[in-house]
């Protein structure tokens, strides 16, 4: 995918690193123009953020409904006007790669995690299941009742029991299985981690086991 295809109606996401810490933001598009891309600003508590700090690593991924998305491994973002309006450019040296959503392994985890609420300050502990390059599931204790609804957004939290791998992400719920004592609930991630798919693998050679998707 080029910069020029990118719509209106397609959500952009980015992953900001810098060391430890790590911060995602949505935005839509504005406009392209040769190679770059002007979005409506990315915001926090209402302000234009700024992408100009050293040593900042940012990556995109853009997708339209149920559409399979396309990843930008590596931008970089500056700001701009156009008749009197401050946007964000986004640039980048390459095209958007399509990712792969097909059906992918997933192993085991079977350790406490946290699960934050997008949309209030609520947080529950809870067992995750298991984990793919894709999504997780996880346990909520309680009486069958769901907690969380479909397409909930959520940051899933845990440090994996046998590597001390710090696993910490942004996922919407898209199945939710009800039984006696808990609530099974299936996410997909709403960012490409590529990372996640090195420490799926790293468990897999520890020889944790692998179940089928």
């Amino acid at each position: 995918m080029t910069f020029g295809e990118i719509r209106s109606d397609h959500e952009i996401s980015i992953n900001v690193s810098a060391g430890d810490t790590r911060a995602s933001f949505s935005t839509t598009a504005a406009f392209a123009e040769g190679d770059v891309l002007y979005v409506y600003p990315f915001r926090y508590e209402g302000n234009i953020l700024s992408f100009s700090s050293p040593g900042i690593r940012i990556d995109m991924t853009v997708k339209r409904n149920r559409e399979t998305p396309y990843y930008w491994r590596a931008i970089w973002i500056t700001r701009g006007e156009r008749n009197g309006r401050v946007y964000h450019v986004i640039h980048s040296k390459f095209d958007g790669a399509k990712v792969n959503r097909r059906s992918s392994l997933r192993v085991p985890v079977g350790t406490a995690g946290t699960v934050y609420a997008m949309l209030d300050t609520r947080n529950e502990s809870v067992t995750i299941r298991d984990i793919s390059a894709t999504g997780l599931g996880f346990f909520a204790k309680g009486d069958g009742i769901p907690w969380l609804a479909k397409k909930s957004r959520l940051r899933v939290a845990y440090t994996d029991a046998d590597s001390g791998y710090r696993v910490d992400v942004f996922c919407r719920v898209v199945r939710i299985q009800r039984r006696t004592d808990c609530v099974l609930y299936g996410c997909a991630f709403t960012r490409v981690y590529t990372e996640i798919s090195r420490y799926i693998a790293n468990k897999r050679i520890r020889g944790t086991g692998v179940l089928l998707r």
